[in-house]
């Protein structure tokens, strides 16, 4: 049976910050914030890239970066974000971008993009 590891979240919300399960570590979903936790809302670029530098983040914390990651699945409030969330989106996957999976939906607090991932990151490695 797979060995699970439960990390805590800082949020009050009712769930993990991730889950290590074998040698899979999974992300719970990522909205962007300001340093106060309040939902940062703009700019889809700024946005992007405060969620995926959160994400980053997250992945060091496991001894990890973004080439572990094997899926993101992406929601945006417009799918009319796309184009500008897939240039700053890009920037971070160079030459190893993961599968994906991107939605529109009606996100929480008014923000624009959330991302969720799952990384690979192989027991030997630990």
């Amino acid at each position: 049976m797979t060995h699970l590891v439960r990390f805590a979240s800082p949020l009050t919300a009712p769930l993990s910050k991730a889950v290590r399960a074998g040698d899979l570590l999974f992300l719970s979903g990522q909205t962007p914030k300001n340093a106060d936790l309040t939902p940062l809302r703009g700019d889809i670029g700024v946005q992007t890239k405060n969620v995926l530098d959160a994400i980053e983040a997250s992945l060091a914390e496991h001894g990890l970066d973004m080439s572990s990651v094997i899926r993101a699945t992406v929601w945006l409030s417009n799918i009319q974000l796309m184009a500008a969330f897939n240039d700053v989106y890009r920037s971070y996957f160079e030459g190893h971008l993961p599968v994906r999976s991107t939605v529109e939906a009606k996100l929480s607090q008014g923000v624009d993009v959330e991302i969720e991932v799952t990384a690979w990151s192989p027991s030997e490695g630990r």
